[in-house]
């Protein structure tokens, strides 16, 4: 409220005070000569407050008026009120007549009728206004009741402050938030779509540029004593590779020391090393973002522009937001390349095998059903034997528990070692019974296939125990589903294996499984089946032979729409070409 109506309000407030002196006359007592005596005094006083309020208020610079609660109309206005009238008759002909345009509207009327009733002031932080031949405007209202007639209702002292700066102002910096906000999100969403840090840094550099409206930005990474300019965005691309020796100041530096967001707005704002920093590299204002990894800046993003700049509060806020945002992508990213280099530490030990063997091509494939496994129940195995043999391997572990992995890989290094003793199949097999007999509580814990393939003469002698048989597709001919075996390993009364044998000519190709790739199921729940994995060998014959594992499985994929509830392991075998007879020891490794 401003100065001149708050003393009015007060002396309005002692005319009421006055007036409830008086009360509200019965009709007797309106009788009394006294009493009428004194109603037609306070009458008159009431007039002259009013003409003296009218006085005071006719040159102000705020609209002010006077609405009678007795006769419900305007009985006066100053010359601001009728300024933003949308009307053009003249004060005689307004007073009395209904206003268009500025306070037209029935919440503004029943406001008037509301202080003349109630006696109690209204307030109208913000109304709007929005006259046909100007701009829109933004009021702040005051509805003030004032003594009338002692038996009738109050009139109402009008006045309206225009507040249309501030109330823009406010919503300029609301839509600025939310367009920051939105961009924020947009932000926060290139981070999280990536697990590459520098990927994402890249991506947010510019998408950061443009919510701030800088002019040019860069991104320097810590270095062994140096900062680093890694990326630019609106500078000059050889202005990358830039090295700042962390021996000087220099705006990354600035940055990481203070642990936390840096704005400066002008030179004259800066203290000492800022203005150092800003004359420098003439700069008119900054924004530097540290990214953190382990409590020491890692990274610093530089967002800056030619002239003098303001950073509203949501501005700093977003950058705060996007320093927290970036440090924790980097602290993800980081993790994950570890938990990469871990894994690939692993699958070279386990679950690689050679592309090839003289005399033989090979390919194979692992998926794990459980998103980001590592290791899984399935394996599988390749080793180059005496006699110009080559044995392969393949196998699952059919018991789900939490060791699975491991005895998977304990069942495929105990293959792997009887099979350089003695590499018939089915004392390769029977030593596998053996040690999963001793390690499973329910019956049969694993599948397997074992065959030894004479590259020699092609001959392959094989055994399986419980796992489905490999296909051979011969050029030009039909594939074959090779015969397997039901039991499995630690499941069988005897522990004796049948060998079976099968001849793999030049150019022929083998495929090995695991019961993962027959058993994905389309939506209707039909099987894949071995059926459609012969076929698929047979149409995949002419594909080299490392790539033939990967477009069997997007076939079976695909079949399942992505939804595969086991392990799938495959390997394919092409044999090319007759090899000289000799041992030849490789390092080789399996699922």
């Amino acid at each position: 409220m401003c100065i001149p109506c708050a003393a009015w309000h007060v002396h309005l407030q002692q005319m009421r005070h006055r007036a409830d002196t008086f009360g509200v006359g019965s009709p007797a007592e309106e009788k009394d000569t006294g009493d009428r005596a004194d109603i037609a005094a306070y009458a008159r006083a009431s007039e002259r407050q009013r003409a003296a309020l009218a006085d005071m208020l006719e040159g102000a610079s705020f609209p002010a008026a006077v609405w009678s609660g007795a006769e419900m109309r305007f009985v006066w206005m100053n010359r601001a009120f009728r300024d933003v009238l949308d009307d053009v008759r003249p004060q005689w002909d307004l007073l009395g007549m209904p206003v268009r345009g500025f306070l037209s509207d029935t919440r503004s009327a029943v406001r008037f009728i509301d202080a003349a009733y109630t006696g109690q002031a209204v307030t109208v932080p913000e109304y709007e206004h929005s006259p046909s031949w100007g701009e829109t405007t933004y009021w702040q209202l005051e509805y003030l009741p004032i003594p009338a007639r002692i038996d009738g209702p109050f009139d109402v002292l009008f006045t309206a402050v225009d507040v249309t700066q501030t109330v823009l102002a406010r919503k300029r910096a609301e839509a600025e938030l939310d367009e920051i906000r939105r961009a924020m999100g947009l932000i926060n969403a290139t981070i999280l779509s990536t697990l590459d840090a520098e990927e994402a840094m890249q991506r947010v550099l510019i998408e950061a540029t443009e919510v701030f409206g800088a002019d040019w930005s860069w991104i320097a990474e810590r270095q062994p004593g140096a900062w680093v300019f890694r990326n630019v965005h609106g500078w000059p691309e050889e202005m990358i590779g830039l090295r700042f020796s962390d021996d000087g100041p220099s705006p990354p530096r600035l940055a990481a020391d203070r642990m936390h967001v840096v704005a400066v707005g002008s030179v004259e704002d800066a203290d000492g090393v800022e203005r150092l920093l800003m004359e420098r590299h003439d700069i008119g204002a900054m924004l530097l973002v540290p990214v953190l990894h382990r409590g020491e800046a890692a990274a610093v993003l530089g967002f800056c522009w030619d002239a003098e700049a303001g950073f509203s509060a949501a501005m700093l806020d977003a950058a705060e937001k996007l320093s927290v945002s970036l440090s924790l992508a980097l602290e993800n990213a980081r993790a994950y390349e570890a938990e990469r280099a871990m894994r690939r530490t692993l699958q070279s030990a386990f679950f690689t095998a050679p592309e090839s063997v003289p005399g033989l091509e090979v390919g194979h494939l692992f998926h794990s059903a459980s998103a980001g496994a590592t290791l899984g129940r399935d394996f599988y195995d390749v080793v180059q034997l005496a006699d110009c043999r080559v044995g392969a391997a393949v196998g699952s572990v059919t018991e789900r528990h939490d060791d699975a992995p491991a005895f998977a890989a304990l069942l495929k290094s105990a293959m792997r070692s009887e099979a350089y003793r003695l590499p018939a199949p089915a004392n390769v097999l029977e030593h596998a019974d053996q040690i999963v007999s001793k390690h499973s509580e329910r019956g049969p814990g694993a599948t397997a296939f074992f065959g030894s393939i004479d590259l020699s003469t092609g001959m392959m002698a094989y055994a399986s125990a419980g796992h489905p048989g490999p296909v051979l597709v011969r050029p030009g001919e039909e594939p074959v589903l090779l015969d397997g075996d039901d039991a499995g390993l630690g499941g069988r009364p005897s522990r004796r294996f049948e060998v079976r044998h099968a001849e793999v000519g030049v150019g022929d190709l083998l495929v090995l499984y695991t019961n993962g790739a027959i058993a994905a199921r389309s939506r209707s729940g039909e099987p894949f089946g071995a059926t459609r994995l012969a076929r698929a060998c047979a149409t995949y014959a002419e594909t080299p032979t490392a790539e033939v594992p990967q477009e069997i499985f997007l076939d079976l994929f695909s079949y399942a729409d992505g939804r595969l509830t086991e392990d799938v392991a495959i390997l394919a075998l092409r044999r090319t070409a007759e090899a000289d007879s000799g041992q030849q020891r490789l390092e080789l490794a399996a699922v």
